[in-house]
């Protein structure tokens, strides 16, 4: 007896997973819904398991589907490092590569050494996008990432990390702002202003604002978007140093004399998936990302 699981079936059941829906899976591999719908009743089929539960509302996985999406994906991942290698004895450069960072790194220093990767011939096709805290490492399993640079350790253990130079970030409000003209603030004070937060926290951060009972809090897209609501005078926040140095030397902005410290050292790292080796430009990147020096400081 035959057990023929095709690549196109495996996808399907990576994409529905990935999806939660077949019309998010269809759009994800660029499908028609009932493709999808096919390729996994055929799996099914080969299998002879239930791999999703239809009685309620929307499809899930069944415990039966969700082992054969772990297999499935090592078959997809066994797929794409064979294309790797192949494309890679052609050419000497992998054919893609996927870079997922944390928006609190300098992008401009990341797409710096991008650049002179693509300079030198590197993949025909890359993909650079930011996430913020713990949707750092979700979004390079999700997508299957070559890189990952974090400012959270890693919690997969699949998943290994090497340091990267330390970045500052500064608690700072407006010169105009009560926080900027203050000598001494006190948790009461930061209390009555406006925290400005990017996408939410997370504890494992330790920054000195964590235990703060916060009563208005605004929440934004990205650092620069904090940014220029900072300067507005909306209210305070953490900024990263590189992106404020000229900022807090004209005395346009102001560090907060925030009694708990107003400086934190993140730890940002390059991460790469355990179990696959690195293709020429992910390693030329990772390399040059570890000799970097002084571009995160204020």
């Amino acid at each position: 007896m035959s057990f023929d699981v095709t690549l196109d079936q495996a996808r399907a059941l990576d994409a529905f997973a990935r999806g939660g829906t077949f019309a998010r899976a269809a759009e994800l591999l660029g499908k028609q819904h009932s493709a999808v719908l096919y390729a996994i009743r055929n799996l099914e089929a080969v299998t002879g398991l239930t791999l999703l539960d239809r009685r309620g509302y929307r499809s899930r996985l069944t415990p039966e589907g969700q082992r054969v999406l772990e297999l499935s994906r090592r078959l997809l991942v066994a797929a794409s490092d064979l294309e790797t290698a192949s494309h890679t004895i052609r050419t000497g450069w992998e054919p893609h590569l996927t870079i997922v960072f944390d928006g609190i790194y300098p992008s401009g220093a990341l797409l710096r050494h991008v650049n002179l990767v693509l300079g030198g011939g590197g993949p025909a096709r890359v993909v650079v996008h930011s996430e913020f805290l713990a949707g750092v490492e979700a979004a390079f399993l999700r997508e299957h990432g070559d890189l990952m640079i974090s400012v959270l350790p890693p919690v997969d253990p699949r998943v290994v990390a090497r340091p990267l130079a330390p970045l500052r970030a500064f608690l700072v409000a407006h010169a105009s702002h009560p926080l900027g003209r203050a000598t001494r603030v006190t948790p009461e004070d930061l209390a009555g202003h406006v925290l400005l937060d990017v996408r939410g926290s997370d504890p494992r951060l330790l920054l000195s604002t964590s235990a703060l009972d916060q009563r208005r809090l605004v929440h934004l897209n990205d650092f620069h978007s904090k940014k220029e609501a900072i300067l507005s005078g909306m209210g305070f926040g953490w900024l990263p140093g590189y992106l404020v140095g000229k900022e807090l030397r004209s005395g346009k902005l102001r560090k907060i004399a925030w009694r708990e410290g107003n400086t934190h050292v993140f730890r940002p790292h390059v991460c790469f998936h355990r179990d696959r080796t690195l293709g020429r430009a992910a390693a030329a990147i990772a390399a040059s990302l570890e000799g970097e020096r002084g571009l995160t400081r204020a």
